[in-house]
């Protein structure tokens, strides 16, 4: 087994206009660093502008602020990158929202398919909730620039 020392970045953001391209462009960053492809560098972003739009439109942070976390590593020469994006606001209840979806599936939708677009584009998603905050935590796994 080949796998590299892993690099780590922490972010602490305000929740101000376009906050969340910022956060996406330092992941993508350190993705390009670790040899991450185009396509999963830009299925990464999108998740990532979509958890931090969340946060911005639910969160209730009072701090107004959001955290995030990136910790990049290559296993066998395989890119992967962890992500932690994290609140200190109300929190909410994962399988309400997950049932609101499934409901809504049967009309016409323009909002709320942020927790799909996560989930699409990424190869593993944890969201964890509560009156502290909530915490999204992601995994991409990417091919090398050179196998795309």
């Amino acid at each position: 087994m080949n796998e590299s020392a892993a690099r780590e970045m922490e972010l602490t953001l305000p929740l101000i206009s376009d906050f969340e391209i910022t956060a996406a462009q330092a992941a993508m960053d350190l993705a390009r660093v670790l040899g991450m492809g185009d396509e999963p560098v830009d299925e990464l972003a999108h998740a990532i502008i979509e958890a931090c739009i969340n946060v911005r439109e639910h969160a209730g942070c009072a701090d107004e602020r959001i955290y995030l976390r990136f910790a990049g590593s290559t296993l066998n020469g395989q890119p992967r990158l962890e992500v932690w994006i994290m609140d200190h606001g109300r929190g909410f209840d994962f399988k309400e929202v997950k049932d609101r979806q499934r409901k809504r599936r049967e009309g016409p939708r323009k909002r709320g398919w942020g927790l799909q677009i996560m989930e699409a584009h990424m190869d593993e998603v944890e969201i964890d909730s509560g009156d502290m905050g909530t915490t999204v935590r992601m995994v991409k796994l990417g091919r090398r620039r050179n196998d795309d």
